[in-house]
C-alpha cells in the first residue's frame, strides 16, 4: 500500500521540482502563462508514468493526471499569490507557505488516488514484474 504513495510522492517531486527551472519557479507567481507551463510539465509526467508505476490503465492515468493537474493549478495559483505578498516580508511565513503548498499537493494526490482507484493501491506495477 505504501509503495503507491511513495511513487506518487516521487512523481510529485520530479514533476514539481526537478523539471521546474528557477526562472519558471519565480515567473509562475507573476504571469499565468508560466504557471500553465509548470502545470503542463507536471501533468505530463503524471500522464506518462502513472499507468506504468501505479498500476492504472492508460485512461485511468490520464484521468488521475488531468484532475490533479487542474487541482495543482488552483493550489499553485493561490499559494503563489500568498508568496508574492510575503517575498519582501517575513521569511518564516514565506517558508510556511511553501510547506503548506507541498503538503496540500501531496494530500490531494493521495486522496484522489484512494477515492478514484482504491483497487489500485495494491496493484501490480512495473516494479513487481
Amino acid at each position: 500500500m505504501y509503495k503507491s504513495f511513495i511513487i506518487i510522492f516521487l512523481l510529485h517531486i520530479f514533476g514539481g521540482f526537478f523539471l521546474q527551472s528557477n526562472r519558471i519557479s519565480k515567473l509562475k507567481r507573476e504571469k499565468f502563462v508560466y504557471l500553465l507551463q509548470h502545470v503542463g510539465m507536471y501533468t505530463l509526467i503524471f500522464i506518462a508514468f502513472s499507468p506504468i508505476l501505479l498500476g492504472l490503465t492508460i485512461l485511468q492515468g490520464l484521468e488521475y493526471s488531468l484532475i490533479n493537474g487542474v487541482l495543482h493549478l488552483g493550489v499553485d495559483y493561490f499559494t503563489g499569490k500568498l508568496k508574492v505578498k510575503l517575498i519582501n516580508g517575513n521569511e518564516v511565513k514565506y517558508n510556511l507557505i511553501v510547506v503548506m503548498d507541498y503538503t496540500i499537493h501531496l494530500v490531494i494526490l493521495a486522496i484522489t488516488f484512494i477515492w478514484l482507484y482504491p483497487h489500485a493501491i495494491n496493484a501490480v506495477t512495473f516494479f513487481d514484474k
